[in-house]
């Protein structure tokens, strides 16, 4: 079984690797000029709050990880996180995904399908897909529009999920930046509560490497009667610190760019 910490020192390794790589002659220039590309992400966050704005950790921290393996617009990767749901098991959320993300003029498209996966509880794994479509206004702001189908959703094969969700995005001076969004969750019989869910956050960024994040997050369900025990959706503010890297970025690094 894949475990959480695992993966995060397969994501060590891989990075150690990209490095001991990179340092070979002529090997940096052959990667710039590749249209293969691979990324790894560390988020070290204060809750792990999902899309739909329930606590996935209890409101404890996370340690998360990210591979992202690109070809042309094509990628394949995984996402990985320790999870909480106030039960022994699951321990750990390990997400493979595939997707295809092309750009056109100021337009960006995406098309993921994700597979969760609940380590050592597979009733809770289920499949979801998400579309979106980003339009960048000259760098003065970035509006976004996403749709997500997600049938036996939780694990639940008498209900589908159907999540619709708007954001936006405005660079600030001194490499901040502003971003929200707000969601609504449907579901097609209605075992689970349909919702609405909103966030809202400062981002800082350093050399493309770092970023500082400070997000406020809220739905509008009851959080006495509609999400008590370990799946909390009341008012939240939520700190992330992440770490980016990739063949792209190192080579550049290599060659003193």
């Amino acid at each position: 079984m894949i475990s959480n910490a695992s993966a995060l020192a397969g994501t060590t390794m891989a990075f150690v690797a990209l490095i001991s790589f990179l340092a070979q002659p002529g090997a940096a220039q052959s990667i710039e000029d590749s249209p293969f590309d691979a990324n790894i992400t560390i988020d070290a966050t204060t809750d792990y709050v999902s899309l739909r704005g329930f606590t996935q950790t209890q409101r404890n921290p996370a340690l998360q990880a990210t591979l992202d393996l690109s070809l042309y617009d094509f990628h394949a990767g995984f996402f990985t996180s320790n999870v909480d749901f106030g039960t022994p098991e699951p321990t750990t959320e390990f997400d493979p995904f595939i997707a295809y993300r092309p750009s056109v003029g100021n337009w960006s498209f995406d098309v993921t399908a994700y597979y969760y996966l609940y380590l050592d509880n597979d009733e809770l794994n289920y499949p979801e897909i998400f579309s979106s479509a980003s339009y960048n206004f000259d760098d003065l702001a970035t509006v976004g529009a996403t749709f997500a189908y997600a049938p036996n959703y939780f694990g639940n094969d008498r209900e589908t999920g159907y999540f619709y969700k708007a954001n936006l995005s405005v660079p600030l001076p001194k490499d901040f930046s502003f971003s929200g969004s707000i969601g609504y969750q449907d579901f097609d019989r209605g075992f689970f509560d349909r919702h609405l869910v909103w966030d809202a956050g400062l981002t800082y960024t350093f050399e493309d490497t770092f970023s500082f994040d400070v997000r406020y997050h809220d739905t509008d369900l009851d959080p006495d009667t509609q999400c008590t025990g370990a799946f909390k959706c009341d008012a939240t503010i939520v700190g992330t610190i992440s770490f980016t890297t990739g063949l792209k970025a190192l080579s550049k690094m290599a060659n003193g760019g």
